[in-house]
């Protein structure tokens, strides 16, 4: 009788075979779980990346209606305070009459209202006009329709914003996504003050068929676009008379 020794000695091309197809094996097992984890992995950070995306445009949505409803509330303050809508002075920080004469019914200074004029983060731009740029603007140019007399209003808006994120802060306002579109007239004329644009301003008529935005009557807040909708403004009005 052949010893294990001798066994295994008889048969040494069988046992390198073996050997060698046992780690073809090994090396496919490893090739399949390396290939199977990057497309989990790929998979996985596209649906990450999409859900981050969405949570940031939902985010940002209501961050924009809390940075109106804070910028409201400012101005609010001033008006309690003493001052008339007539009364308030919109110059930025920067522009060449800012620092000069009375500064009590500035909004954006420091011994005014105080207000640091908010910035539009770059994901919340889509930007196809460069008059003006996208970006938040404010002022008392304006009337608004439906409010109580005919004089000028204070309108701020977030202009021309990404459409989904438009929709966005309908759907938290309104409960739906749609977005109005204005029947005639274009965002700037209605929601920006001519002397910033190459343009003049068109009164925001809301109350019956055919008038500039029928859907915005009685809006405080809503997001809209120009009739052709191809661009998107978020208006809040921040006082009336």
């Amino acid at each position: 009788m052949k010893t294990n020794q001798e066994h295994i000695a008889s048969h040494p091309h069988k046992n390198k075979s073996e050997k060698g197809n046992a780690l073809i094996y090994v090396l496919i097992a490893i090739g399949l779980f390396a290939a199977l984890s990057f497309t989990l992995s790929r998979q996985t950070s596209t649906g990450s990346g999409e859900q981050i995306d969405t949570d940031r445009q939902q985010l940002y949505a209501t961050q924009m209606i809390s940075t109106a409803s804070q910028l409201k509330s400012a101005i609010d303050q001033m008006l309690f305070s003493g001052s008339s809508i007539a009364d308030l002075n919109f110059t930025l920080p920067g522009d060449t009459n800012f620092e000069t004469g009375s500064h009590i019914h500035k909004v954006y200074h420091p011994l005014g209202g105080g207000i640091t004029p908010p910035q539009l983060a770059s994901y919340a731009i889509d930007q196809t006009d460069t008059d003006p740029v996208a970006g938040w603007y404010m002022g008392s140019f304006n009337n608004i329709d439906w409010t109580e007399s005919a004089g000028n209003d204070v309108i701020l808006v977030a202009y021309q914003i990404p459409e989904t994120m438009c929709g966005l802060i309908n759907e938290k306002i309104t409960g739906s996504t749609t977005i109005p579109a204005l029947v005639s007239a274009s965002l700037r004329e209605v929601f920006i003050d001519g002397s910033i644009y190459s343009g003049a301003n068109s009164e925001l008529t809301t109350s019956t068929s055919g008038d500039i935005c029928e859907e915005c009557n009685n809006m405080a807040s809503l997001c809209v676009s120009n009739p052709s909708g191809s661009m998107y403004a978020f208006y809040t009005v921040v006082a009336d008379q």
